[in-house]
């Protein structure tokens, strides 16, 4: 799969969810324990941000990742970076040399898939927030599993997966990165 196709597939699809979320359901649980919709929202706007960021070649300070409030505009702001984020990887620059996150340089590449990769789990579970199917093309999942399983341990280790939830063998691509990050992919909201 071509990187691109990664960054294009897994900004585009966790748009069309942010599409379906309406303001009554910004204060519904998440499976990421800590978040709320409202939070998570916040966050994936952060991740495309940061993810148009580092394709401009751009550092993404700490600071970029502080806490805070969804506008009303939230969804146009995401629409916004998507379209930014694809229009800065879509140039063979982009892919070449490193990019500052935080206090760390990353080979951009790795840059793009990890960042993509948390579009594809927290899209996930922003669709099981809300009722909504998550549509993850299989190869964009897959790249996504693949980097959950190389990253997984350093993953743990930050705080940033819980320990990988099991799964029956023959799993699609998209439960296996669910799983592998820590999410039960059978998650539903408590009554």
């Amino acid at each position: 799969m071509q990187l691109i196709s990664l960054v294009t597939n897994s900004a585009e699809q966790t748009k069309s969810v942010i599409d379906g979320v309406s303001n009554t359901q910004l204060h519904l649980p998440t499976p990421c324990s800590e978040w709320d919709v409202s939070a998570l929202s916040s966050h994936l706007l952060q991740v495309v941000s940061a993810l148009r960021l580092a394709g401009l070649g751009q550092a993404v300070p700490d600071e970029h990742w502080a806490t805070s409030q969804l506008t009303d505009e939230w969804a146009e702001q995401f629409a916004a970076e998507v379209r930014g984020a694809v229009e800065a990887w879509n140039t063979p620059q982009s892919w070449e040399g490193e990019v500052t996150m935080g206090s760390a340089q990353m080979p951009a590449s790795f840059v793009a898939t990890m960042l993509a990769s948390d579009l594809v789990i927290h899209g996930w579970d922003l669709a099981k927030a809300t009722g909504q199917p998550f549509r993850c093309d299989g190869e964009t999942a897959e790249v996504a599993a693949q980097f959950v399983a190389d990253t997984g341990a350093q993953g743990r280790d930050m705080g940033i997966y819980a320990e990988p939830v099991p799964v029956p063998e023959g799993a699609v691509a998209l439960e296996r990165v669910i799983a592998l990050s820590g999410r039960d992919p059978n998650w539903r909201p408590s009554a």
